[in-house]
């Protein structure tokens, strides 16, 4: 049951990530295609959804545990 969590959360993760990648490339193509002002708070929010999902990521072992405490016993 833990992996099954685990592996859930894990492409959660992921999602935000490719996400927040999206986020930043198509803004900065904006950016560079239409010769217009990059706005830096779509930079700083897929920076942040990387982050997020990154540490979403690191923790999903020790969330999966937590979560499905109760199912082991």
């Amino acid at each position: 049951m833990k992996r099954a969590v685990r592996t859930v959360i894990r492409l959660i993760a992921a999602g935000i990530i490719v996400i927040g990648s999206m986020s930043i490339v198509l803004e900065f193509a904006r950016y560079k295609l239409q010769r217009a002002e990059p706005d830096i708070w779509q930079f700083l929010l897929g920076s942040f959804a990387i982050v997020a999902g990154l540490a979403l990521f690191a923790a999903s072992s020790r969330l999966a545990a937590r979560w499905t405490r109760d199912a082991d016993d």
